[in-house]
């Protein structure tokens, strides 16, 4: 293969240099610096004995080798001195990325605090009201009225005799529309991805462990604990918001999410449910039940739209039966009532414990309660000040050098991931040619959406949940605008999440990722910083296995499980042969296989194929930077013992960057929810898989790291 000619214009030595020159300088003066007392307490004799020590000491336990567990085998000293400051507790998955993030919420703290002492305008006086809102939560008194109201309103509801208005009502707000049965939300539509349409779609359950709503035998004192935790918190609920003697029924929650969860296993429709359904609004409600027209117009709509979309044509009928025969039943109206008492108890001083109890600390293994004004006012604020916060962010953060690099190694990267399905030999050559043009037309945004909407000047107060309600509503009223226009860029959140997660396109989210509907690949500001980049004290290898191998990871969603299903448009288009796919489902079996085998070593059992998209795009990612370094080392004309030397600091350096800690009883709710397996699987697996990184660490059948194929996907 001709890789100097080939690559010259991408790695030619002087942009390599350039792009990737180590400056001791700036590591010098901080290792001075930080050293300076140790230094004056020893001899250079002593220094140079104890840095020996150091140097030559164990890092792991000698049981653990590399060629059984390359994970445990470099990060063993991490996970044994980790330690968190107080203020951090919330974080349940510790690692780059949440430490990160972390950092980056207390950065977004000082930029609003910082323009409401040097700003004196409507700007600054809204942003201090609505701080302080956060910060100091709802009052008791104050949400004791809210709940005594919430009651007057499902009870008005019901009155009214309208169930379309009723889960109308919930959709209407962002806080609670994901427990109404039907969840109503604005979004591209993936056969026309770039215009917006309405989707509807069932509700997320309240429990993560969906086990829990039907009985069959198994895990039996699991289950009847996890019940009896859950409805001892729904009592807690409704004897704090309304007092003792309130006469609801804690049971009547659980019950209704049990029958919702039963409706979608229904097959009254189809025996195979699709992911794209399109339904007119002349045939919805003869065919399915559903009255769309009514709904759309208690939503706000002023014309109704002509079709909406949702994947699952069973539930949009058997839920559709449910809702008519049950809404307005003494059961479903404690159910009702709950679901607004919830919203209230997590945004209400010393209430805001009872979510945690349940959500955090029993369902999600979280440490500690976010006790952090930072964590709070970024995330709550995010909301209604995104522009503003990302426009600070951005202004005071980004560092035109990193984004180059960004930019650079983008290009790169694609260049090597085209060359492997170049030279892929299971695609039939029809697929493969449409294969590549798609990855011709990825499109990379790097720092922040192209268009940011001006954020909303509205007359906040004091009160959390009035300027909730404000943003809400503001929200709203542009999202029901929004259909049939065209595709814009919406900072979103998820408020099943405790604490509430940033899930948009936010610049400040530490991550990056991968659009199918859009074909694009995102870069957020927040991820562009160190330990994600170091153009300052490091090399290609450590940037590589960190910054490197996240675009590649993302770059390989364009194929994975769920990313193949669209086309280079955005769109949502079969062009898969059927063999290709057959081979490609094979693929993914072994790879889930693997994934599940390598858990059960540690007693681990989880079902590895929710997350199958992430195992091939890790194992795909590794794979193009295990090309691209090798590349990179012949465009130099590195000697044989330095390529050596160079792949092993690879290797280490992707391993550190997936070292992660979990207490122990937040792992079950993390194999059931994340997407991602924990990082020490993401860590070996691919490994295992890398003909260069067994031949280095001499893996042998039988030895941990082995797997009975090197076959990377692609």
């Amino acid at each position: 293969m001709k890789t100097k000619r080939r690559y010259s214009s991408k790695f030619n030595k002087n942009k390599t240099k350039k792009t990737c020159s180590i400056n001791l300088k700036p590591f010098m003066e901080k290792y001075i610096t930080r050293h300076s007392k140790r230094l004056n307490s020893f001899t250079m004799k002593e220094e140079k004995k104890h840095f020996l020590k150091e140097l030559l000491s164990k890092f792991a336990p000698h049981s653990i080798k590399p060629e059984h567990n390359f994970y445990d085998y470099i990060n063993y000293q991490w996970i044994q001195n980790i330690t968190l400051e107080e203020q951090q507790k919330y974080i349940i998955q510790v690692d780059d990325f949440r430490l990160a993030q972390d950092r980056v919420y207390h950065q977004l703290d000082e930029i609003i605090l910082n323009y409401i002492k040097t700003h004196d305008d409507r700007l600054s006086k809204n942003l201090k009201h609505f701080y302080d809102s956060v910060i100091e939560m709802n009052k008791i008194e104050d949400s004791k009225k809210l709940a005594r109201e919430a009651v007057q309103t499902i009870d008005a509801l019901i009155e009214e005799n309208n169930a379309w208005k009723m889960i109308a009502h919930f959709n209407k707000d962002e806080m609670i529309a994901s427990g109404s049965p039907f969840v109503w939300t604005i979004q591209p539509d993936i056969k026309q991805p770039d215009i917006f349409r309405s989707n509807i779609n069932p509700h997320s359950f309240i429990f993560i462990d969906l086990a829990i709503y039907y009985d069959d035998n198994t895990d039996v004192k699991y289950k009847a604990k996890y019940r009896q935790v859950f409805k001892k918190y729904v009592k807690k609920v409704f004897d704090t918001c309304l007092g003792k003697g309130h006469g609801f029924n804690p049971n009547d929650v659980f019950d209704v999410e049990v029958q919702i969860f039963n409706s979608m296993g229904c097959t009254d429709v189809v025996s195979k449910e699709v992911e794209y359904n399109k339904i007119s609004k002349h045939e919805c409600k003869s065919k399915y039940g559903f009255d769309w027209k009514e709904f759309a117009t208690q939503l706000g709509y002023s014309t109704v739209p002509e079709y909406f979309t949702t994947f699952s044509l069973n539930y949009l009928k058997c839920g559709t039966d449910l809702l008519l025969k049950n809404w307005n039943s003494p059961t479903w109206r404690t159910y009702w009532i709950f679901l607004l008492l919830r919203r209230i108890v997590r945004i209400t001083k010393k209430w805001e414990e009872l979510s945690f109890e349940f959500y955090g600390d029993f369902e999600r293994g979280q440490e500690k309660i976010n006790n952090s004004d930072a964590v709070s006012a970024s995330l709550y604020m995010s909301v209604p000040f995104n522009t503003f916060l990302t426009n600070q962010y951005v202004e005071k953060y980004a560092n035109p050098q990193y984004i180059e690099y960004v930019e650079t190694l983008c290009k790169d990267l694609l260049l090597v991931f085209r060359q492997i399905l170049e030279r892929n030999t299971w695609m039939s050559p029809k697929t493969k040619k449409y294969a590549l043009y798609k990855m011709s037309k990825f499109k990379f945004i790097i720092g922040k959406p192209e268009q940011l909407r001006e954020d909303p000047d509205l007359d906040y107060g004091t009160n959390l949940f009035e300027n909730m309600q404000k943003i809400n509503d503001w929200r709203h009223k542009r999202f029901i605008g929004l259909e049939t226009k065209p595709v814009i860029d919406i900072p979103m959140m998820d408020w099943t999440q405790y604490p509430v997660k940033m899930t948009g396109t936010q610049a400040y989210i530490v991550n990056a990722s991968y659009t199918p509907a859009k074909n694009t690949i995102y870069i957020n500001q927040g991820y562009i910083q160190k330990p994600f980049i170091d153009l300052d004290e490091r090399g290609i290898e450590y940037n590589l296995a960190h910054l490197g191998y996240v675009l590649a990871h993302e770059m390989s969603h364009g194929f994975d499980d769920f990313g193949s299903k669209y086309d280079a448009e955005g769109k949502l288009n079969n062009w898969w042969s059927a063999e290709d796919k057959k081979y490609f489902k094979k693929v993914q079996e072994d790879i889930t296989k693997q994934y599940q085998e390598v858990a059960l070593r540690d007693g681990l059992k989880f079902d590895a194929s929710i997350g199958v998209g992430e195992n091939l795009a890790d194992i795909s990612g590794l794979s193009i930077c295990d090309a691209y370094l090798r590349y990179f080392q012949e465009n130099n004309e590195d000697v044989i013992p330095i390529r050596n030397l160079s792949f092993q600091a690879f290797y280490t350096y992707y391993a550190l960057q997936a070292k992660q800690f979990i207490e122990k009883k937040a792992i079950s709710a993390q194999l059931k929810t994340n997407p991602h397996p924990l990082d020490k699987y993401r860590c070996n697996v691919p490994l295992s898989r890398s003909e260069i990184f067994r031949s280095l660490f001499n893996v042998k059948k039988g030895d941990g790291m082995w797997w009975h194929n090197t076959d990377t996907v692609w």
